[in-house]
Order: C-alpha cells, then structure tokens, then sequence
C-alpha cells in the first residue's frame, strides 16, 4: 500500500506555512501594482521570509516531530534522494563560488558561501568515518 499522509496527520506547523507564504505573495503582489514596483528591500524581505521559514520548518520536521516513518520503503527513498540532493549541491556550490568570485562579489559573501560548502564536506567526512566504523 502507498505511503499517503492524511490530512489529520499534517502538522499545524505546516498550515501556518502555507498561510504565511500566502500572505507573503499577497503582500508582494501589493507592493508591485499599487506601491510602485519591487524595490531592493521588499525582495530582499521575501527572499529572507523565505528562506527563514524554510530552515524552521526542517528543524521542525527533524527535530520536533516525534512521528517518524516506519516503512522502510518511505525511508530508504528519502535517504536516496536525500544522497541525489547531496551530489547536486556539491556542484551548484562549485558553480556558485566560481560565480562569485568571476563577478568579484564581496570578500564576505565568497568566504561565507566557501564555509558553508567546508561545512557540508566536514559533515560528510563525519559521518563516513561513523559508518565505516560501524559496518
């Protein structure tokens, strides 16, 4: 049988998401027809809303909830695409910091995107080297 989340074992976390994402477009779309256009701030307030509600979401999801997958099934695809998503992001950091650094971005911002690239490796290698202690 497929795995299939119902709608009362959805998280009221994710409710509020949506509500919030919504009225985070409506907001925008205001402030493109009626305030004049897009400014440097409004995208930069949406992109920022965005990706902080993104990160408390994971957390929440990781951390909080206490209702975790028992079929296997669900779990190894969630580990495979999860490992997909690893090997994209290695290359897209790649790119990005090549990016940057062509378009003489600011030293801060480089150094801040080749951290978190070190970051992802460090992890990486932990948890290799946890794996293969165990197996």
């Amino acid at each position: 049988m497929p795995y299939v989340q119902s709608l009362k074992s959805t998280p009221m976390f994710d409710y509020v998401f949506i509500v919030v994402l919504v009225a985070m477009l409506i907001g925008s779309a205001v402030g493109l027809f009626f305030i004049g256009g897009y400014t440097v701030k409004i995208l930069s307030m949406c992109i920022m809303g965005i990706g902080a509600f993104s990160v408390v979401n994971g957390i929440n999801h990781n951390f909080f909830i206490k209702e975790k997958d028992k079929d296997e099934r669900v779990v190894s695809i969630r580990n495979k695409a999860k490992a997909k998503a690893f090997n994209v992001m290695e290359i897209v950091f790649g790119i990005l910091i090549c990016i940057y650094v062509l378009l003489k971005e600011n030293l801060l911002t480089i150094s801040l995107v080749i951290v978190a690239y070190l970051v992802f490796y460090a992890v990486y290698m932990v948890y290799i080297s946890k794996y293969h202690k165990e197996m």
